[in-house]
């Protein structure tokens, strides 16, 4: 672990060791957990001596090269969605595709420098709630960590989801209830049984993975940055580690200007786009929230004080689009782009055509929608845009085929 950075309290600036990560802040009483870190102005960004993103950002990581457990993370492509533009009438878009991560989805970010953290400061097992995603992303660090993992998921978790976090070793539990009630769990065996949380006590960490995806964005857009970024938001962790690694590329006067961030919410559990709408410095939860986008459906964000207060920083806003909006655009991303993806990481295009219709988008604008996660890990819910698949006679005639495709 790098010796020259600390944690800061975002809401009174208290400054502690970074080795003292669970502990509340003495002053106000603020979560260890939404603590950030602080580093000292890096003499090189990126490192220009490695070739991999995790590697190239380590003077904005709180570890050393050689405690980073997977060089695999990252590194993912950076889209100009051409057809996608034509459709929705605009000149510059991108899709930064996280589906390209090991296990799937942008969690891997957080995971390898959490779990990495973990590792480095001792701990032999890791607990996690997750919606899924985030789960097989620590199952998979713990893994190469061979740190022991216990995994709590709601009920309603995609069996896709639940038989990768299995092979990945994770011992899993299925919650009746919410996200939410998994992360009450997850905190409790964290301060009753020592089992340390990655949700919560690995929290400053896993930050630092978030933040991650803009830092490529930013080289792979030869060193600019875009005017709107618009990202998928259930806890919100994504939005803020966004914030984070804009914040500090103007600290290091790389950046021009702060881009837009949108988060995009389902509409069935969007507690901050009514928070946003109304001026509140904290979300009202969701009761019973309900979505298709599974990981999107949090009811009361742990992060929402600072999330909030990021999005207003930089000028953006929340939306929030419906399920029949997330669908369709799960279908449009695989037809124009040829990106299958699952409908929490679809939310972002959905977001994006809701503000295009409200005329909310200069056509000139340089955009990047973030997708998040692989439609292969939602299968059963995203089938239905497809309808039933024909099943013919072996012995059928060619004719016959081409007219029941539609392709006579």
């Amino acid at each position: 672990m790098r010796r020259d950075l600390f944690l800061e309290c975002p809401t009174c600036g208290y400054k502690k060791d970074v080795k003292g990560f669970r502990s509340d802040c003495p002053i106000c009483g603020y979560p260890s957990a939404l603590f950030q870190i602080r580093y000292p102005q890096p003499k090189e960004f990126p490192l220009t001596r490695y070739v991999h993103s995790i590697l190239r950002y380590c003077s904005l990581l709180p570890l050393e090269a050689e405690e980073i457990i997977d060089h695999t993370v990252g590194n993912t492509p950076l889209v100009h969605a051409r057809k996608l533009e034509g459709l929705l009438g605009l000149k510059n878009l991108y899709i930064k595709d996280e589906t390209r991560n090991p296990s799937g989805s942008f969690k891997d970010r957080g995971a390898v420098i959490g779990v990495s953290a973990a590792k480095t400061l001792g701990y032999l097992a890791v607990n996690v709630a997750s919606s899924g995603n985030f789960a097989s992303a620590i199952a998979r660090a713990c893994t190469l960590s061979s740190i022991k993992c216990l995994v709590l998921v709601p009920e309603d978790t995609p069996d896709e989801k639940m038989v990768m976090i299995a092979a990945y070793g994770g011992k899993t539990i299925r919650v009746k209830g919410i996200f939410d009630d998994c992360r009450r769990l997850s905190i409790q065996l964290s301060k009753e049984k020592d089992i340390i949380s990655a949700g919560w006590d690995l929290k400053p960490f896993t930050l630092e993975g978030w933040k991650t995806t803009i830092l490529e964005v930013f080289e792979q857009m030869e060193r600019t940055l875009p005017d709107t970024i618009l990202i998928p938001t259930g806890g919100g962790g994504h939005v803020l580690g966004t914030w984070k690694s804009l914040k500090e590329l103007s600290n290091l006067g790389m950046a021009e200007h702060l881009p837009k961030i949108i988060g995009v919410q389902a509409s069935g559990s969007a507690p901050y786009v009514k928070a946003f709408s109304e001026g509140l410095k904290e979300v009202q939860p969701v009761e019973d929230p309900q979505t298709i986008a599974k990981s999107l459906k949090v009811s009361d964000p742990l992060e929402q004080r600072d999330v909030l207060k990021a999005v207003r920083e930089v000028k953006g806003e929340f939306v929030d689009v419906s399920d029949e909006e997330i669908l369709e655009a799960v279908a449009t991303l695989g037809k124009t782009e040829g990106l299958f993806v699952e409908p929490g990481a679809a939310a972002s295009l959905a977001g994006l055509r809701r503000l295009v219709d409200k005329g909310k988008v200069d056509a000139d604008q340089k955009i990047v929608i973030v997708v998040t996660g692989s439609g292969l890990k939602d299968v059963t819910d995203v089938r239905q845009i497809f309808g039933d698949f024909p099943c013919i006679p072996k012995d059928i005639k060619l004719d016959e085929i081409l007219t029941i495709t539609g392709l006579s």
